[in-house]
């Protein structure tokens, strides 16, 4: 009998006889391989992002508002007169109708006189390294082992961060800034690497939930991370400890991501039968090792009106996130008043209503699709628009509704803000992991440089409004994302798409005919598992079936299941 060379749209076996393992049980490794992103991905978003409400405890705001006010002819005569226009409020109490017209000032205690154009820098430091290597990221997880790209991504971030306080004290913020350069450079492999390993793990029905709970990292970087940033900064330990104490926590991650974690299924060391039967049957396969003859259609993919709907939405999406993330707590600091514990706890209350909400809905939309409820087209569209059009919606109640004298109004806002993009995975992101998953190194790098692009935008974009912090600025910049939010939700309603497109088959069918024209009987018989050339066979191992013919190779149901023995035998010894 000839064997059609034609692969299915997944190169998964589908095979009804093969019990499915649950996703949440205690011996599921690919979810403590899942916990394991989640938390890596955490300490990376904390070592990155708790710079935001650092800043505010290592800048002397009072000082810096004097240098900002003083004409340097005047200092002399005017020497007198210039605490009469600072007024220092340490109880977070408003004043934005002072009776005298003076210029409120919220001081955490900091050392440092950096103007806000030398904190901008700072804060666009990391992007500016990523956008270097988010593009070679793809070559690099293409032929090496994602799993030690990504530790060594960790390793960078570690030791830029450890050594960030002394560069800040001893040499200022340009250094500073180079350093938080370097610590870019790391960022750029971060999600490819983890989107490669999740892509082996996860079957499709399982990516929404699978997506939700890894990059829940991030909320719990500000969840968790933004309090403990605070106490840290109010204590007498001072602001320096904040770096100190990501860097010990993300080294004991890393110690922990060496012993445990491999890239796919294959290489596993310690999984049950029924769960590595599962997804053998269920796992579109890729192989993460060197695979010169890769042909990645990179015209189909640039020109694929789905693939670009959520390249706008990563632009859009990571700006705004990156707003909030940076710039928010000096939002709260500054514009609200509040003092440097609520502040910490203002900005960490609504990660907490985005990660739940997040999970909730990443589960219900892969159950709907799972009981083909609904499509996975249908699916990322509703959530994408849920994301995009609320979260404008309660940029804009902030805008009209929010000042000093009412801050917890816009904390309710910001929570429901936050809970509408809790949807925003099951979105765009689960879209780029389904669009063809044996091209999601590629389009994950192409996907990270256009989100880097929108980080690295927001720093520029805030100092073209923001000149004075006032609350009229910030309003303007909430307008700018809410339309921002609307232009991006539309466009993905018409051209988003969650299902396999064509061209993410295509070359696997190059790929299959390839291989059968070179590859001998002989060197069938003696493949290890971790090969890539298992995966061509895979179908024909489990077919009921006596003989197959693959061009002039031919495999008889006994020699099928020595090979397969083989295979599974090697698995367990990897």
């Amino acid at each position: 009998m000839a064997l059609d060379t034609k692969p299915p749209v997944k190169r998964a076996v589908s095979r009804p006889d093969v019990k499915k393992f649950p996703f949440f049980h205690p011996f599921s490794r690919r979810l403590h391989i899942c916990l394991l992103c989640m938390a890596g991905f955490c300490c990376t978003t904390f070592m990155r992002m708790h710079i935001a409400i650092t800043m505010t405890c290592m800048i002397n705001s009072t000082a810096l508002a004097l240098e900002n006010t003083v004409f340097p002819e005047a200092i002399d005569s005017n020497t007198s007169s210039i605490f009469e226009e600072v007024e220092l409020v340490s109880n977070g109490a408003c004043s934005s109708t002072n009776d005298n017209n003076k210029k409120v000032v919220v001081d955490y205690g900091g050392q440092l006189v950096w103007n806000s154009q030398e904190q901008n820098l700072i804060f666009s430091g990391t992007f500016w390294g990523s956008i270097i290597t988010v593009l070679p990221s793809m070559f690099f997880i293409n032929r090496y082992s994602p799993r030690y790209v990504l530790q060594a991504a960790v390793g960078c971030y570690i030791l830029m961060t450890a050594i960030t306080p002394y560069i800040a004290t001893h040499f200022g913020p340009y250094p500073v800034f180079i350093s938080r350069v370097i610590m870019g450079l790391g960022e750029g492999f971060i999600l490819p690497a983890n989107n490669a390993i999740l892509a082996n793990w996860f079957p499709s029905a399982e990516r929404s939930t699978a997506i939700s709970l890894f990059t829940t990292g991030n909320q719990m970087a500000g969840a968790g991370g933004n309090p403990v940033a605070a106490s840290l900064c109010a204590s007498s330990f001072g602001w320096p400890s904040i770096f100190y104490f990501a860097s010990i926590v993300s080294t004991i991650w890393s110690v922990c991501w060496f012993l445990t974690a491999s890239n796919q299924p294959s290489k596993c060391k310690v999984m049950t039968k029924t769960e590595r039967e599962y997804l053998d049957a269920n796992v579109v396969r890729r192989s993460n090792k060197t695979n010169r003859s890769l042909v990645v259609p990179y015209a189909k993919i640039l020109k694929s009106p789905a693939f670009l709907a959520q390249l706008l939405c990563q632009f859009v999406i990571n700006s705004i996130v990156t707003l909030l993330q940076i710039y928010l707590p000096n939002y709260f600091k500054d514009v609200l008043h509040l003092g440097v514990i609520a502040n910490g706890t203002y900005t960490s209350i609504p990660n907490i209503v985005n990660f739940a909400l997040k999970i909730v809905w990443g589960i219900a939309i892969d159950k709907a699709k799972e009981n083909k409820t609904i499509s996975g087209t249908f699916a990322v569209k509703l959530s994408q628009s849920i994301a995009n059009f609320g979260g404008a919606l309660f940029m804009i109640l902030i805008t009209f509704y929010v000042d000093c004298t009412n801050p917890t109004l816009g904390f309710l806002f910001f929570c429901m803000m936050y809970g509408c993009m809790g949807t925003l995975v099951s979105g765009f992101y689960t879209s780029l992991l389904s669009l063809a998953p044996k091209y999601t190194a590629t389009m994950s790098s192409i996907s990270v440089f256009c989100a880097m692009m929108g980080r690295l935008s927001t720093p520029a974009i805030v100092g073209l409004i923001k000149k004075e912090n006032t609350l009229s600025e910030w309003q303007t910049l909430f307008l700018v994302c809410a339309a921002a939010n609307i232009v991006c939700g539309v466009v993905f309603l018409l051209f988003g798409s969650g299902e396999l497109q064509e061209w993410g088959e295509e070359d696997e069918v190059k790929e299959t005919k390839a291989f059968g024209e070179k590859t001998p009987l002989a060197s069938i018989q003696n493949l290890r598992a971790d090969s890539e050339d298992n995966d061509v066979f895979q179908s024909a191992l489990d077919m009921d079936i006596p003989e197959i013919q693959l061009n002039e190779i031919t495999l008889t149901t006994e020699e099928r299941q020595r090979f397969q023995r083989r295979i599974r035998e090697d698995s367990m010894c990897l």
